[in-house]
């Protein structure tokens, strides 16, 4: 199999985070803040340790960036009732703006990646690049 498609997807990935860090270094976002605050949007009271498992990230970079992300006061991390070794993450009201900041720059890279695609045919592409990560990713994608 050519390894097109994957150069591809590369190449887009790296246009994704040139555009998203040149929207963010201005605000102090750095490594994998943006992809914590993501996660946290949609599964409030997670732990660290989940984020670096759903990403494949290591757990110290987690920790940095959700330190900054509390120094920044779009986060509060709380001690987990149920295990006081590890922190559960909750958006603040700075972190939900920060969110619908963060979906407008997605959305409008995403715009620029879809020009002269067809609906039809973007549906199609995110269903076959959901195989694939289910294919290759230990924590299957949300739906």
């Amino acid at each position: 199999m050519e390894d097109s498609v994957l150069s591809s997807l590369l190449r887009i990935n790296r246009q994704r985070l040139r555009a998203l860090r040149r929207e963010l270094a201005p605000l102090h976002y750095v490594g994998c803040m943006h992809l914590i605050l993501l996660y946290v949007s949609h599964h409030p009271g997670a732990s660290q340790e989940d984020i670096a498992c759903f990403h494949a990230i290591d757990k110290t970079s987690i920790a940095r960036d959700a330190r900054r992300l509390e120094d920044l006061e779009h986060i509060r991390r709380e001690l987990s009732p149920g295990d006081r070794r590890q922190y559960q993450l909750f958006l603040t009201e700075e972190g939900q703006n920060m969110v619908a900041r963060l979906r407008k720059i997605y959305d409008d890279f995403q715009k620029k990646l879809s020009a002269g695609v067809s609906e039809e045919d973007w549906q199609l592409l995110a269903s076959l690049l959901k195989q694939l990560e289910h294919n290759c990713c230990s924590i299957p994608p949300r739906p």
